[in-house]
């Protein structure tokens, strides 16, 4: 049997979805790079400005290109659990992980949305999984999408510790 003898439309459509979606990867890592990190930084960093009480911290975790991350972390702080009930200068004070949210870069070059909950550092037995909340392409990102994250992350936040 020859080449000639087979059907190659079906391959040549698989091609061309797979073509596609190639070049469209290079497009959302190229937009990503030149708007949406920035984007998404800035939109943070000005939340962070707003709510000194919650004390956020802003990074930028670009130690992979193409696979990078915006995130918006409560800082860690004392848990106010203490080990030990005599001298309080000599008691374990333990730390209280702060949650995260996290924008990052997928593979695909979509921004995927996710949550890291708190935790007790040696109290809680377990961390929560991190919850995904959406994906994105990079040209949906907008200054209110960044903030309608940050207030749903805030009440799951708010939720998961009204629980612990």
């Amino acid at each position: 049997m020859s080449i000639k003898d087979f059907d190659l439309s079906t391959i040549q459509e698989n091609a061309f979805v797979y073509e596609t979606h190639l070049k469209n990867v290079a497009k959302r890592r190229a937009l990503w790079q030149a708007e949406t990190k920035e984007k998404i930084e800035l939109t943070l960093q000005v939340i962070q400005k707003k709510f000194l009480s919650l004390n956020f911290l802003v990074q930028v975790n670009d130690f992979q290109k193409n696979h990078e991350s915006v995130i918006l972390k409560i800082r860690d702080h004392p848990s106010g659990i203490t080990e030990g009930f005599s001298e309080e200068a000599k008691a374990r004070h333990y730390v209280h992980k702060g949650g995260v949210l996290g924008f990052s870069q997928m593979i695909s070059g979509k921004i995927s949305v996710w949550i890291k909950f708190t935790f007790v550092e040696d109290i809680q037995e377990l961390e929560e999984p991190v919850k995904e909340l959406g994906r994105l392409e990079p040209s949906y990102i907008a200054e209110f999408i960044i903030a309608d994250y940050v207030a749903q992350f805030l009440n799951e936040i708010a939720v998961f510790e009204s629980k612990t």
